[in-house]
């Protein structure tokens, strides 16, 4: 849904190496994929910035109706292979493919779906990187079956990368790792960064028109349903209160129809798929944002809408306690309390001085937020795991 801009000027140092490093990164979706998410949009700035520094990037992914099977993005090297269903077996062949055709110094895996086991495959380095891991809320996405195979690679996760460095997203995300039994020589945290110059405030949200929105994917485990509840409480005292859902995902039919059920009618809205312009525009707009997942990596759109000085209520969930500070930048609350939510949601719109302030504080908060230093951190992390396997420094 997020749409990233590609054209980044940076002035970097060079890398300190002798000679450039071929970098292969694993993912199951490049960042013009329909069902792109913060995950990819992470990846894309970083490693365009890791580009920039002299570095060779390759990334393989899933392929998508009316995508090249190669492109350029951002100086990043998309290669699409196979599709979703078959992708992390159809990605692990086409890495060691590519390996034995031509020089690669480091193999990245993005571990945000199945991961691909390539420290079992190669004796290349492999550097995982997670932003966040399905667990139990698999089962709330899909069939028990599938939901099982998912839970059982994730198992296998602290056996297959024992002695690898890692990269987490957030202290949730590596404390999640740990508790799950990794015992990593290395555990990095990158969190994501902002463009600052975009993601600015607008003109303060009218006081008669009480706008709560949700800005990210329409998924079943997202736990949207919490928030519909406690809206439909919300409006029996603000009466034209309303709540906008901006984003797309196979769980909009069944969140429009629970909708509809609590009777709350034109008081919701769903965009669908919006421009990044319009997504911005609608953080702006907004008196605050909500974002009800019961587990995340960090939840970029918490970070944005601090940005634009719109207050975030949040689950008070792995991710979402690194990018949402309580009392101040907005609110975190238990997971399935439908009656937080609603208290939570009727103090932020009904109280000016509470949501001024919060404003404030979120714009400072997301000042500390920047791809650049992000990029900067990944790169040494990169460099040194190649100057320690034989790539010396120039």
């Amino acid at each position: 849904m997020l749409t990233p801009l590609y054209h980044v000027q940076l002035v970097w140092k060079r890398s300190t190496l002798a000679s450039p490093l071929h970098i292969v990164l694993l993912n199951y979706r490049d960042v013009t994929h329909p069902e792109a998410g913060g995950a990819e949009v992470y990846l894309q700035e970083l490693f365009e910035r890791v580009v920039a520094r002299g570095h060779t990037v390759t990334l393989l992914c899933a392929g998508h109706r009316g995508a090249p099977a190669r492109e350029s993005i951002g100086g990043v090297d998309v290669v699409r292979i196979a599709n979703q269903a078959t992708f992390n077996i159809a990605a692990a062949r086409a890495a060691l493919r590519l390996a034995r055709a031509q020089r690669v110094d480091l193999f990245v895996e993005c571990l945000c779906k199945l991961p691909f086991l390539m420290p079992w495959l190669t004796r290349i380095p492999v550097l995982p990187i997670v932003l966040h891991l399905f667990g139990h809320t698999a089962f709330h996405e899909k069939n028990p079956l599938v939901a099982s195979y998912v839970w059982l690679f994730e198992k296998l996760i602290p056996f297959v990368y024992r002695d690898t460095p890692f990269v987490a997203l957030s202290d949730s995300t590596a404390a999640d790792l740990r508790r799950r039994g990794v015992r990593t020589p290395a555990m990095h945290v990158v969190p994501p960064g902002l463009d600052l110059t975009r993601y600015t405030p607008g003109d303060p949200p009218r006081p008669d028109e009480p706008l709560v929105v949700y800005v990210g994917r329409l998924k079943r485990y997202k736990g949207l349903d919490v928030v519909l509840e406690a809206f439909a409480r919300v409006r029996r005292t603000l009466t034209d209160a309303r709540f906008v859902l901006v984003g797309k995902g196979d769980d909009r039919e069944r969140l429009e129809a629970r909708a509809t059920g609590l009777g709350l009618g034109d008081a919701v809205r769903f965009t669908g798929f919006v421009s990044e312009d319009d997504k911005i525009a609608w953080l702006r707009h907004a008196t605050t944002v909500v974002y009800p997942s019961p587990r995340e990596g960090w939840g970029l759109s918490t970070i944005e809408a601090a940005a634009c000085g719109t207050p975030v209520i949040a689950s008070d969930s792995e991710g979402l306690r690194d990018a949402v500070r309580p009392g101040q930048t907005g609110f975190l609350v238990p997971h399935r309390d439908v009656a937080a939510w609603a208290a939570r949601i009727t103090d932020v719109l009904t109280d000016h001085a509470l949501r001024e302030r919060m404003a404030a504080a979120g714009r400072a908060w997301a000042m500390q937020f920047d791809w650049d230093a992000g990029a900067a951190q990944l790169c040494q992390i990169v460099e040194g795991l190649a100057s320690r396997n034989g790539r010396a420094p120039a």
